[in-house]
């Protein structure tokens, strides 16, 4: 069975947010970070605190729904609203043509590529 391509719906709803990938490496001891960013289109929305993981949430942060044509993987940044949140949940809706993440805020300052 083929499952249907919903990722015409998010058009006309989509905004371009900064998406940004941390990478780390080691070399004789020293940690140096390197901050990649690039611009995906997107749809934000408050995320609803009672359908994330109750065992993880951080009531004192908030929490942004994001989706999008392209990938957005785990402990990516997506910068919004001035802020930084980072993505902690993905959902398994890549066989419908997009994909959704929850982010929670960083409450820390905006990470530069």
């Amino acid at each position: 069975m083929m499952l249907p391509d919903m990722s015409d719906v998010l058009i006309g709803f989509e905004q371009d947010v900064t998406v940004k990938t941390v990478s780390t490496t080691t070399i004789d001891f020293v940690q140096t970070e390197t901050v990649t960013a690039r611009v995906q289109a997107c749809v934000v929305q408050v995320a609803e605190k009672e359908k994330i993981n109750l065992d993880t949430i951080d009531w004192s942060l908030e929490y942004i729904l994001v989706h999008s044509i392209l990938p957005l993987e785990i402990d990516e940044l997506i910068q919004y609203d001035g802020r930084d949140y980072i993505v902690k949940q993905k959902s398994a809706w890549r066989g419908y043509g997009f994909y959704e993440v929850v982010a929670v805020e960083t409450k820390r300052p905006v990470v530069t590529a």
